[in-house]
């Protein structure tokens, strides 16, 4: 669920909620029940991140290394699962 900022127009406290995207905006503050406006903020984007798992760049076979680790190449270069 997006977290949504808000701002007081009367006591100027900022807070925020947690809400479903189809939930009516708050509209009274939690502080001081005077109306409140939601701000929009920058959020958080999207990071992709690499677990450590799997390396984030796998050598593909060719003449001058390997997929695999292997000393000779593959015959037929081919990709993992993936990729």
């Amino acid at each position: 669920m997006p977290i949504y900022e808000y701002l007081c127009k009367d006591c100027g406290i900022r807070f925020e909620v947690s809400q479903s995207m189809s939930d009516m905006p708050i509209q009274l503050c939690r502080a001081c029940n005077g109306s409140v406006r939601r701000i929009i903020s920058g959020g958080s984007g999207f990071i992709l991140k690499n677990s450590g798992s799997v390396p984030a760049f796998r050598p593909r076979c060719g003449k001058n290394q390997t997929c695999c680790g292997s000393d000779m190449p593959c015959e037929t270069p081919h990709c993992e699962e993936g990729e």
